[in-house]
């Protein structure tokens, strides 16, 4: 699983031939070529020009680089840069899935959750055959980070991750890949109307989100989106009492949002669950954001000595998988009843102070009226940016919140 000669020929192209390739030390074994090629990447970020002189330049304690860069052509006869290229990868993802079945061997052995070890398996030969994975070395961190900013640059206009609330979008840019949020309230305050209204904007842009729901039916869930969507009476829908006109409505309306990337569960009961099927979901890139409704409700099936550790561990889980499937998650919580009476605070999250550490962003709702039909957002935490309070109005009738009028 290592050919020298391909190796050099490699570096040859990067260096003589201006190839233009990403390549990290991982995709070489020899030493020397593993200098160099970590060399070219450091010119590569400060837009230096590449040669042999400014590759030596970075690599001082090899005392016969220059001799040793200038014979790279000898590997090259009857060999393109594409060719060589694939060669490279080719022992790459080789020595990769050596790797990577051996330590499935181990884990299989160990494991009590062969469900999740295979999607984890399916997802780590997936980044292994798409040689997307990032190497961890620094230069490799860098390129990758200035890559990322170059992205964001051009998808400044994008809005697909906006949660359609102006002035919280207007504090957060939408939500982020990577992070994890919670909304927390108190029972009746509208979390799961509100969390299921940025699901469905979301869903529209053509992005899937699997919504799991431990306290409603998909025929419940269904019927909140109806309701908004044909401006229909929510306990109409309920009890039946429709007029014609009202169900000619919901009929249209049922047919636009049959075409939404929302996928409903409501039988996943436990963190191990959830995550399988995200995993599944991801490995046919079919996920963009998960939502779980609600946390507190959400069992660990591993054993713990309270249902704060229980809590604490579902709550990393989330957090790690949001990084590791590259997507935002959001959480609802239930918060103590304390925040009944007074403006909710990090402390009011229910079983678990842990949950406010893992998360990127909290957010709570909460009337300060409860004559009123206003709901207080009130960003606490929010890891990246600033916090800040905005208010909505809440038609509990048409189960949706709307932007208040500037």
């Amino acid at each position: 699983m290592y050919n020298e000669e391909v190796e050099k020929a490699m570096l040859y192209f990067m260096i003589f031939e201006k190839a233009e390739f990403e390549l990290s030390e991982n995709d070489f074994i020899n030493t020397i070529n593993k200098k160099i090629i970590n060399a070219i990447n450091k010119l590569k970020i400060s837009k230096q020009k590449i040669s042999i002189l400014s590759i030596s330049e970075q690599i001082k304690d090899e005392k016969n680089i220059l001799e040793y860069l200038s014979n790279l052509d000898t590997y090259t006869i009857g060999s393109t840069a594409e060719n060589i290229y694939e060669k490279l990868k080719e022992l790459t993802k080789k020595r990769e899935t050596f790797l990577l079945a051996k330590e499935i061997t181990k884990e299989a052995k160990e494991t009590e959750n062969i469900d999740l070890l295979i999607e984890k398996a399916i997802s780590k030969l997936q980044k292994i055959e798409m040689q997307t994975e990032k190497q961890e070395n620094f230069v490799s961190l860098i390129a990758r980070t200035t890559d990322l900013i170059e992205k964001n640059i051009n998808k400044k206009d994008d809005l697909s991750y906006y949660t359609g609330f102006f002035d919280l979008d207007a504090l957060t840019d939408g939500l982020h890949k990577g992070e994890l949020t919670i909304i927390g309230a108190r029972p009746g305050v509208g979390k799961t109307t509100f969390a299921l209204q940025i699901a469905e904007r979301i869903a529209g842009y053509k992005k899937s989100v699997m919504f799991v729901s431990l306290e409603m039916s998909e025929e419940q869930i269904i019927q909140k989106i109806l309701a908004k969507k044909a401006r229909v009476n929510s306990r109409k829908i309920r009890n039946g009492y429709l007029t014609s006109e009202e169900l000619d409505r919901i009929y249209i309306k049922s047919g636009e949002i049959s075409d939404l990337p929302l996928l409903l569960y409501t039988k996943l009961s436990s963190i191990q669950q959830i995550e399988i099927e995200a995993r599944k979901l991801k490995n046919k890139e079919k996920l963009d954001l998960l939502i779980i409704d609600y946390l507190q409700l959400v069992r660990n099936l591993g054993n713990f000595k309270s249902r704060e550790q229980e809590v604490a561990d579902i709550s990393r889980t989330l957090k790690l998988l949001s990084l590791e499937l590259e997507i935002p998650i959001i959480a609802l919580c239930q918060l103590n009843r304390n925040a009944v009476k007074n403006e909710p605070t990090l402390a009011d999250i229910r079983e678990s102070g842990s949950i406010e550490q893992d998360a990127d962003n909290v957010i709570f709702l909460y009337q300060e009226d409860v004559e009123d039909n206003r709901v207080t957002v009130d960003l606490q935490k929010q890891r990246a940016g600033n916090t800040g309070k905005l208010k909505l109005k809440f038609n509990k009738i048409l189960s949706e919140f709307v932007n208040l009028e500037r």
